[in-house]
């Protein structure tokens, strides 16, 4: 394998390095952000949960961005003509001269740990939503004793086979 005839000191290497930097620091921050939820989501405090949604969607976009502006540098850093296949940052650090390899590599797994960090945590959460849903529609089916009969008793003390009203409580009895 060839490799890429820069020196550190080239512009486009370094602006790369210094966006991965960015995108880590912005994955750890989104990173907070979701063990954040998890903690609202815990303490059902429903306008945190929301405010805290709100900062995810700001920081997934700017990742996005990111991402975008990473695949662009790599791109022109490898002289990839074709920019519909995407260069992934593997194939340019192998590229690279073995001195600067492993700088690269210790970025890229900073970035890993990062970001399987929120998969991690995205999981957590979406367990305990999940759980908090079951919870409530067993409360629900129990209070409501679904497609199931009732048996009520009229003012005389007779019993009067009904399926169940739609609403949780029944007034009338």
């Amino acid at each position: 394998m060839n490799s890429i005839p820069l020196t550190f000191d080239d512009p486009a290497k370094q602006q790369l390095f210094q966006l991965l930097l960015e995108e880590i620091h912005a994955y750890s921050y989104l990173a907070d952000t979701v063990k954040q939820k998890q903690e609202a989501l815990i303490k059902n405090e429903l306008k945190n949960l929301e405010n805290l949604t709100g900062i995810e969607r700001l920081l997934i976009k700017k990742v996005e961005l990111m991402i975008r502006n990473r695949s662009k540098l790599l791109n022109k850093l490898l002289n990839n003509r074709s920019h519909d296949s995407t260069v992934q940052l593997n194939t340019f650090i192998e590229q690279l001269p073995l001195e600067e390899q492993s700088r690269w590599r210790r970025l890229q797994q900073r970035m890993i740990r990062t970001v399987e960090k929120i998969r991690r945590l995205n999981f957590e959460n979406h367990q305990l939503v999940q759980s908090s849903l079951n919870y409530i529609k067993g409360v629900i089916e129990m209070l409501y004793a679904l497609d199931e009969e009732s048996v009520l008793y009229n003012s005389n003390g007779q019993e009067k086979k009904t399926a169940l009203p739609k609403q949780v409580v029944n007034y009338n009895v």
